[in-house]
């Protein structure tokens, strides 16, 4: 029904409005002028109402959240009204007015465009060259960038068919006019999901509707149309709509009637408010798709009739004044909750609240900052009291920073009743606090202070890659699962014990950054402790070997898992040809130690390969778009990793040029000649 309803919608909209349906509309420019925040207490009250959305039913909160991050790429919507008040929204209060007061949300800047072009190119006066713009500010072009939009959409479809042909790929523009279109076409859902409620308040596109219609709509009410509209299904609604108005007044209205309500029912889709009343169903229902059932049924109407009347009296008491409005938010969300816990749903909404208000991952950056600020002032005196308390200090801050980490790593196993990793994301912060772990138990053991650094380093390099990954993405990231992942078991041990060892690899690789840098350095200044980088290589072969045994069990419980999941233990689909990879790896690294064949600098250097071929199979096997592990698309990551390993092809080349140093004395030393300095073999 909801597909049916989608690929109709263009066409209805346009058959009840005929032409000149988008055209823009003189709004007040006040809307904002006077704004009113809402009290704390309904704004909490409101959070903490329950939709399914992406297949989990979870509150409000997180779904308010993710969309204004899609729309203007963060967590806040700031505006100054004319008394020169500065207002800053957090999503959940700026979600109340999008629901609540239309009118006003319309005139919140919540649309981030990167480049002026692209408003130029739908007919809007331009702002700064990177600006936020409200609804009203893009109305204008509503009609162009609906046109564009679907001309870029259907380019980006022939794309993805054709293999990625670069004569379909979309210009940076194209791009940002595609999502533009997207972001305010889904703001425009949310400003009708309650349009059925409000007698006459149209809030989308102004005057979309023509004028009868319109005034029809302020005498009609959508909720008590149901019972006195004959059963039909939508395909028979639409037949009926399509067909020319009858001559008598009656029929005349009738035929409004029909068209207003599949207005409205349109409108009201993409929320999923309502359980469904069968308790076996799992599929919870929007306004929308309830308007459309009790048409259908008349055995439902009593029960659709009585949630849409739910929502109507959230609406009406709206107008009444907060008090009233808040008392009937609580009394409503109540029942919601009532109704789903029964269900055995919704059971961590104020857990998960607390997870996203506590920004726990954040602050785990603020303390891993600070750490690295603190150990930074700890070099300057490094062998003094000072410099050991600082370092001390560092480890500190580095240790709270893991233990918030933890703390909201545990919160999402809780909420979701999961395991630690379902998901890209999942795999960011617990690589990073596994390598903070073990950076701080090498720095508990060796002293040295370079496993503080690398405790530092992982944390604030791992914890800021999860924000911006979160950021970009702007989606939940406790999501449904993928089929195949579905699993608690094998989550916890499979995906645990790999992701474990991917951390082992960075770690080293960590490891070996420092040993080149302090190496390469010594080549300038002339002064180095060999003990120092003997002991740097007995960490880095520790790891390596801690690093090749999870690897090889998460390898071959992998192996166990896919003989469960698709009937074979190994199909050398590119996620499993990383994993051999790493293992391979590091029986190279390790067997070629253990000959002779590599010293120092040859641990170190293909500690730097194995990062590589971990980060591959990490991220770079997922956008590949082939196998059955390729269900972690992310966009823009190619770049990120091509110059993660330019970066590391420098190190290497400094590996190299201490290789060639050290080969060339041992080479004077066995040729009885002066040497340089002693260094270590």
């Amino acid at each position: 029904m909801k597909n049916l309803l989608t690929a109709l919608t263009l066409g209805c909209l346009a058959l009840m409005a005929g032409t000149g349906t988008l055209q823009s509309r003189e709004l007040p420019k006040s809307a904002l002028q006077n704004y009113v925040p809402w009290k704390e207490d309904t704004v909490h009250t409101f959070e903490n109402l329950l939709v399914q959305h992406e297949g989990r039913v979870k509150p409000l909160y997180t779904v308010a959240r993710f969309t204004l991050m899609q729309f203007l790429g963060r967590s806040a919507v700031s505006f100054e009204t004319k008394d020169g008040e500065q207002h800053k929204l957090h999503y959940a209060a700026w979600f109340l007015d999008v629901l609540f007061r239309g009118e006003i949300a319309k005139d919140m800047p919540v649309f981030i465009v990167d480049d002026s072009a692209a408003v130029v190119q739908i007919g809007v006066s331009p702002k700064a060259k990177r600006d936020r713009y409200s609804y009203n500010e893009l109305l204008a072009g509503r009609a162009k960038l609906a046109e564009l939009g679907a001309q870029y959409a259907e380019k980006q479809d022939q794309y993805e068919k054709s293999e990625k042909d670069p004569q379909y790929e979309l210009d940076r523009i194209e791009g940002m006019i595609l999502t533009l279109g997207r972001n305010v076409s889904s703001f425009e859902y949310l400003l009708g999901q309650f349009g059925f409620a409000r007698k006459g308040e149209l809030l989308v596109n102004g005057n979309i509707l023509p004028p009868e219609l319109t005034e029809l709509a302020k005498r009609l009410d959508t909720v008590e149309m149901i019972d006195k509209m004959p059963e039909m299904t939508l395909d028979q609604l639409v037949q009926t709509i399509r067909q020319q108005p009858g001559e008598t007044e009656e029929e005349r209205m009738f035929s409004g009637a029909l068209r207003l309500f599949f207005f409205h029912a349109n409108s009201a889709r993409g929320l999923n408010f309502f359980p469904p009343q069968d308790p076996e169903k799992e599929e919870w229902t929007s306004a929308g798709d309830l308007m459309l059932a009790g048409l259908e049924s008349k055995e439902m109407r009593p029960w659709v009739k009585t949630q849409l009347a739910g929502v109507q009296g959230l609406v009406n008491a709206k107008n009444e004044g907060e008090e009233a409005f808040h008392a009937a938010l609580r009394s409503y969300s109540d029942a919601q909750h009532a109704t789903a816990e029964a269900r055995g749903e919704g059971t961590h909404s104020e857990l998960e609240i607390h997870l996203y208000r506590g920004k726990w991952f954040s602050n785990s950056l603020v303390f891993f900052i600070l750490a690295f600020v603190v150990m930074a002032f700890s070099w300057l005196t490094p062998a003094s009291k000072t410099g050991k308390r600082l370092l001390f200090a560092a480890g500190v801050l580095a240790f709270i920073g893991l233990a918030l980490n933890i703390y909201g790593i545990t919160l999402r196993c809780l909420i979701r009743e999961r395991p630690p990793i379902t998901n890209l994301y999942d795999t960011v912060i617990f690589i990073t606090g596994t390598a903070v772990l073990l950076g701080l138990i090498l720095e508990y053991y060796t002293r040295l202070g370079v496993g503080t650094l690398v405790a530092v380093v992982s944390g604030v390099l791992g914890m800021f890659l999860s924000i911006k990954y979160e950021a970009k993405e702007a989606t939940d990231t406790m999501g449904q699962l993928v089929a195949v992942l579905d699993t608690n078991f094998w989550l916890a041990t499979h995906v645990t014990i790999i992701n474990i060892g991917y951390a082992a690899a960075l770690v080293a690789a960590l490891i070996g950054l420092v040993y080149l840098t302090g190496r390469f350095a010594a080549l300038f200044h002339k002064r180095e402790n060999p003990d120092f980088y003997k002991l740097l290589t007995r960490m880095n072969y520790g790891i390596i070997c801690f690093c090749l045994f999870f690897s090889l069990v998460g390898t071959v419980l992998g192996g166990i898992w896919a003989n469960y999941s698709w009937g074979r233990f190994w199909g050398w689909d590119p996620k499993e040809n990383g994993a051999l990879m790493i293992c391979l790896w590091t029986l190279v690294v390790l067997h070629g130690r253990f000959a002779g064949w590599i010293r120092e600098i040859g641990i170190h250097t293909n500690s730097l390969i194995l990062a590589i071929i971990t980060t591959f199979s990490w991220w770079g096997v997922n956008n590949l778009g082939v196998g059955l592990h390729s269900y972690g698309f992310t966009e823009g990551v190619w770049g990120a990793l091509y110059f993660s390993w330019g970066i590391l092809a420098i190190f290497l080349a400094m590996g190299v040029v201490l290789w060639l140093k050290e080969r060339g004395e041992r080479t004077t030393r066995r040729s009885g000649a002066p040497s340089g300095k002693e260094v270590p073999a």
